[in-house]
């Protein structure tokens, strides 16, 4: 925090700024706990002078200023709990076990911040932040451990042990690095053996049953832990083809890719991957397309095993079913569709492949890859140029594409479908006809714009019915497949522009496709056309929309407009590419498509590391990535006043 305080001018501006954010932070340590908007008004105002600070120093390394610029922000989110400065929050009474901890740990963040702005240095004024932050914390530990030691005798005694080796210390020796480090040993113990404040829950719960039952949650972590556990399985030797070693790197990158359904490779999945990292990639895919919680729960059906009450509301909630005395029948009728569709296509591209005069083997292989990364969504092809290869071959482009129609609609679309025509039984829900309905114009749509704008363009080489078969071919693709046909660097600006807004929708809810989805653009395309219309309730299908399905369909839309604005200037601000380029692939990412205009192969570390966040909260999604840190059915304090605000 004292990055900018330098020793030829300790009390100029840059030292009493200094001075200024230390104190703050310290303050708001002490405060936070008895007075909440203090403490973090306080927080907010030594984080941010701390950011101003260190702008000198950041603005030499463009990686650092956004690592720095996320931490910073998450550490906002956490001092502000995300969204309670919306409401009235319950006061909190004086803990000096928090209050210990929270000191200590400022004052393990500012020796840290001051030894990396000072290289290691003796800046005076930073020493006496440091020295003046390490002796509050102590202080504070000390009390805690006397007033403590009869409750827990070996945490006290320890801390005490170790504030009386750091008081000797500082008697007797001249030297100052073996001083601090002395403290930063009892501030690490302080925030180590301090006790967490306890749970105000009724009965004692593991530490697990806060994920687990908590639907949001459960689905953020298995994806997170299948993406570790295909990275490890991707880092093999095996998994490489021979001559070639796969990085850590590009295998997590690999992995999330495959489990998030994308696309995006840093490496040939042909050429850079031996048939044993073929098959593991394409696990991933399956496994990350259907979702984990699929599996498992069939996996209990077999085995004859029941699931906790908790474990069948998260898993009701990941496959879309209300009916919980279904969800083995609803789990068991994905795995057949899956399946069932997957075989079928299988079997329709390996006749294809085996006419285009691949061997039976290579033929084989490919066609059953393709067809599940097809209906997953994926866009993982066996070809380095994708499917541009069979551009003229409609049996692939079409069974190729109607796999991903079928996948990118959710299993519950896809079985009920024939109900659409008349007189086909009882009618469909509004949620699976408007997913419906917006699929189709989304289709409709798509094919009409890339003929027309590219029938002299990329499209320009072929014959009149190929054009047509491409055309359709991308409209299916470039929603959330990722897949191509022709070559993406041939299209106009245009179609990119719009290629963008498709990837940005992406498909239906509980459906192996990423983006906003087809009934959150949907939503809030017909709220528009109602305002417009001068009605502000939302009648479709002869049934009202609920305000709080209005509510997530914007809140969904904002949060994944941040994200990419903000992934879009973090790519700005650290890769050498043009700014179309970052845009395309930043949406391409996070709508989990897989379309690449060359950029995935410009990326350096940081830029992988972007992309990878891109792909991963594009396949959670924006607003269940929020819901993971929610507590759920929050009761609302008091009804307030209601008044309107003028907006627009």
């Amino acid at each position: 925090m004292v990055i900018a305080a330098h020793a030829a001018d300790p009390l100029g501006a840059a030292a009493i700024a200094a001075w200024a954010t230390g104190a703050c932070a310290l303050v708001a340590a002490l405060l936070i706990l008895d007075h909440q908007k203090l403490g973090r008004a306080l927080a907010t105002a030594g984080a941010f002078g701390a950011a101003t600070l260190s702008a000198p120093a950041l603005s030499q390394s463009p990686a650092v200023t956004l690592a720095g610029s996320l931490c910073l922000a998450g550490a906002l989110a956490l001092l502000w709990n995300i969204g309670d400065i919306l409401g009235e929050q319950p006061r909190r009474h004086p803990d000096l076990d928090g209050r210990a901890r929270g000191a200590a740990a400022g004052a393990l963040l500012l020796l840290v911040a001051v030894f990396v702005a000072d290289h290691g240095g003796h800046d005076a004024v930073a020493v006496a932040a440091v020295d003046a932050g390490m002796l509050v914390a102590g202080i504070l530990a000390v009390v805690w451990a006397v007033r403590a030691l009869p409750r827990r005798p070996r945490r006290a005694a320890i801390l005490l042990a170790a504030a009386g080796g750091v008081a000797a210390m500082a008697i007797a020796s001249d030297d100052e690095l073996s001083r601090t480090s002395a403290a930063a040993l009892l501030a690490t113990l302080t925030v180590v053996l301090l006790p967490l404040p306890p749970r105000s829950d009724i009965e004692g719960t593991a530490w697990w049953d806060a994920h687990v039952g908590h639907p949001e949650r459960l689905f953020v972590g298995t994806f997170a832990v299948l993406c570790l556990l295909g990275t490890g399985l991707l880092s093999l030797p095996q998994s490489a083809a021979p001559g070639t070693s796969i990085g850590a790197l590009d295998a997590l990158f690999t992995s999330v890719s495959a489990v998030c359904v994308t696309g995006l490779t840093v490496l040939d999945t042909a050429s850079s991957f031996s048939v044993f990292g073929q098959a593991a990639i394409l696990l991933l895919i399956q496994v990350g397309g259907l979702g984990i919680m699929t599996f498992s729960t069939a996996a209990l059906r077999m085995l004859g095993r029941r699931m906790s009450l908790r474990h069948e509301r998260a898993v009701a909630s990941l496959i879309s079913t209300t009916d919980r005395s279904r969800i083995f029948a609803t789990a068991r009728t994905i795995l057949v569709l899956t399946f069932a569709l997957e075989g079928v296509g299988a079997i329709l591209l390996f006749a294809a492949f085996l006419a285009s005069g691949d061997t039976a083997s290579s033929a084989l292989w490919r066609a059953v890859f393709t067809s599940v990364s097809a209906f997953c969504n994926a866009g993982f092809a066996l070809q380095a140029d994708s499917l541009i290869g069979y551009h003229s071959n409609p049996v692939v482009l079409h069974v190729v594409a109607f796999l991903i129609i079928a996948g990118g609609l959710s299993p519950a679309a896809v079985i009920a479908a024939p109900r659409l025509l008349p007189r086909r039984g009882t009618p469909l829900p509004v949620q699976l006809r408007v997913g419906l309905m917006a699929t189709i114009v989304l289709l409709l749509g798509g094919f009409a714009f890339v003929l027309a704008f590219e029938w002299n363009g990329a499209l320009t080489s072929m014959s009149l019915v190929d054009r047509l078969h491409n055309a359709w071919f991308q409209s299916a693709t470039l929603r959330t497949a990722g897949f191509n046909s022709i070559d993406m660097t041939l299209l106009r600006p245009a179609t990119l522009t719009l290629m963008m807004a498709w990837m940005f929708i992406g498909g239906s809810p509980g459906g192996t496709a990423g983006g906003i989805k087809t009934t959150t653009a949907a939503v809030l395309l017909l709220a528009v056309v109602q305002a417009v219309r001068g009605r502000w309730t939302l009648d479709v299908f002869g049934r009202r929309i609920a305000e709080r399905s209005r509510h997530k369909a914007a809140v969904t839309v904002t949060l994944a407009t941040a994200t990419l604005v903000a992934a879009v200037v973090a790519m700005q601000l650290t890769q050498t590419m043009s700014s179309q380029l970052a845009v395309f692939e930043v949406v391409s990412a996070l709508g989990t498509v897989g379309l690449s205009l060359g950029g995935t192969a410009e990326l350096d570390s940081i830029g992988k590391f972007i992309i990878i966040s891109c792909m991963f909260v594009g396949r959670v999604g924006g607003l269940t990535a929020l819901l993971f840190l929610s507590e759920r059915d929050r009761p609302a304090i008091r009804e307030r006043p209601e008044e309107e605000i003028d907006v627009g």
